[in-house]
């Protein structure tokens, strides 16, 4: 028997016990969370000014007027 062969048939074989494993899971309307649900929002208050922001914006911006970043137009 070629490696190839044993090793579709082992596979075919764990899928169909691992199907047979399930059947005797209950059904069941519950949620359950392998981790602890946490908010991950932040909180609402003023943002904290990063330092250089504004030269770092001007930088990186295609082209300015009056104050505002002029850029093309996402469809």
């Amino acid at each position: 028997m070629t490696d190839n062969k044993r090793i579709k048939e082992e596979g075919i074989r764990l899928i169909e016990e691992f199907s047979k494993m399930l059947e005797q899971v209950p059904d069941t309307e519950e949620t359950h969370y392998v981790v602890d649900m946490k908010n991950i929002t932040r909180e609402d208050k003023e943002p904290a000014p990063r330092k250089n922001f504004h030269k770092k914006l001007e930088k990186n911006a295609p082209a300015w007027e009056d104050g505002y970043v002029i850029a093309e137009k996402g469809v």
